[in-house]
């Protein structure tokens, strides 16, 4: 795969996935107003808690989609279909057996339930609910190895518009449920229908795009305990980042109540609309890296990292600005005063997104070249931290200090370790021009922040004046990072990169 090819695949899924990601975030824009228009907080709180304790029981698949992704590299560059088809059937049988023990391992969380959530809602309720988003979430395992499939070809964007679909199917039902019977018994069960119609969907699809795939025979021999010892590696460190990205709204609804869930879910549903959105990206890069570093120069590599910095901290520069202070403007004026968080709250809500999103081509470039062994634990301690933090932060400031054990535990480990083991393994000169590229940027995202700190109050509050302030965020932050980085080899590779036919 060239890499004039690899541009191409990597922009087609962006604008792809970007066409699906908007549509499904103006209808759940829309739903979410409906639904706190006919549901209280509460049941917004347990659409939260429930989707992180799930995250949290489905530890087991995690390493599973960075492990076997890698593994697909090397055969679909040399069109090897049986070899392909071979580690799909592998990948399969490891899905369809941990779908079975996570439903198990859910059911028996069930009990436990009643310690977890402060809600007037029946307890009775509160079961079903969390059984139809068990069912929901077992079900998504059925069609992982072809969505892994379509990934390693590069073709996210076929499954983006099948997300599209569906997404936009369950919008509207989950709409016309709440407005008719104002019952979150079919809103929930809705998600559920929803999903067997994606499976079914994407699976046909996968195998009428990729005959030859499916088509070619399942007797190649790989090494599986290669594959092992990568999903061992991977699933380490991701099992802390579940602790660390899941474990939030546990923590909110014990420390501090369910109510809270729900309005700090508000502010969440915006991150996650942002964040889907820089993973489309993230999805095609890291395949094409991938696909880079099986047949490329590091020297290549290290030219496409130093681009994807720039780009990156501009990303995270305008969520820091943007989210830390325009959220509560648009929390006012779609769905009203009362669902405010405190100011210290969004800013470190805000925060936490700049620095992820500032050290994110770390991770990738890390996650693309396979370097799975060298990073499995450093997770796992920072979740340790996290927790530690969190509880005694939330027990003192409640939201504020859940949130900020998470920026403190970040600091005291990614940010400097991970780095350091991209340097060692790949890159050699990288850790010190790494440094100096990105206190040059935190300066410019400080001078960006300011800047608008002290135009945007002069602004008024209202849906005009709001994208007036988020028109005035993007133009000051782009335009302070291009008028300083407009004659760098990282501005010219940008250009060149996204130039290309």
């Amino acid at each position: 795969m060239t890499e004039k090819t690899r541009s191409q695949n990597a922009k087609r899924n962006i604008v792809y996935g970007y066409i699906a990601q908007t549509g499904v975030f103006i209808l759940s824009f829309i739903g979410r107003k409906i639904f706190l228009s006919y549901l209280s907080a509460d049941y917004l709180g347990i659409n939260g808690l429930y989707t992180n304790i799930l995250t949290v029981l489905s530890l087991a698949e995690l390493g599973l989609d960075s492990a076997f992704l890698y593994s697909l590299y090397k055969p679909v560059a040399e069109h090897d279909n049986e070899l392909i088809n071979s580690l799909l059937v592998f990948f399969k049988k490891i899905y369809f057996t941990l779908a079975g023990i996570l439903f198990v391992i859910g059911v028996a969380v069930i009990p436990f339930l009643r310690f977890l959530i402060k809600s007037d809602i029946p307890q009775t309720d509160l079961i079903f609910y969390y059984v139809v988003y068990l069912i929901n979430m077992v079900l998504t395992y059925f069609v992982a190895h072809k969505i892994a499939l379509f990934a390693a070809f590069q073709e996210q964007r076929i499954q983006r518009i099948f997300m599209l679909l569906t997404n936009f199917v369950l919008q509207i039902v989950q709409i016309i449920v709440l407005i008719v019977f104002k019952d979150y018994h079919f809103y929930v069960l809705a998600s559920t229908v929803t999903t067997i119609l994606y499976n079914i969907a994407l699976s046909i699809a996968a195998e009428k795009i990729h005959p030859e795939v499916f088509r070619a025979g399942k007797d190649s021999v790989f090494d599986k305990q290669e594959i092992y010892g990568r999903i061992r590696a991977t699933f380490m460190y991701k099992v802390g980042a579940v602790l660390i990205n899941s474990t939030d709204n546990i923590l909110i609804s014990v420390l501090v109540g369910i109510t809270a869930v729900g309005l700090y879910s508000n502010y969440y549903s915006i991150i996650i609309a942002f964040t889907n959105l820089i993973a489309i990206i993230n999805a095609s890069l890291i395949t094409g890296i991938g696909n880079l570093a099986v047949k490329e120069s590091k020297e290549q590599q290290k030219g496409l990292f130093d681009m994807m910095l720039l780009v990156y901290h501009l990303i995270a520069a305008l969520g820091l600005t943007g989210f830390s202070l325009l959220f509560n403007d648009l929390i006012t004026v779609w769905l009203g005063p009362v669902y405010l968080l405190d100011n210290a709250t969004v800013f470190i809500i805000a925060l936490n997104f700049y620095i992820t999103y500032a050290i994110a081509p770390v991770w990738i470039f890390r996650e693309a070249n396979g370097l799975f062994d060298d990073v499995k634990y450093i997770l796992l301690i920072r979740a340790g931290l996290n927790i530690v933090f969190s509880v005694v932060l939330g027990l003192f400031f409640g939201v504020f200090g859940i949130l900020l054990a998470t920026t403190i535990s970040l600091v005291l480990t990614n940010l400097w370790y991970e780095p350091k083991v991209l340097a060692k393994k790949l890159y050699c000169d990288l850790t010190k021009n790494y440094w100096r590229k990105q206190l040059r940027f935190f300066i410019l995202t400080a001078i960006s922040y300011l800047i608008c700190f002290f135009i945007l109050p002069f602004i008024g509050i209202g849906i005009f004046p709001l994208i007036l302030k988020a028109l005035t965020v993007c133009s000051v932050t782009t335009f302070v990072f291009f008028i300083t980085n407009r004659k760098t080899p990282e501005y010219e590779k940008f250009r060149n990169y996204f130039a290309k036919k």
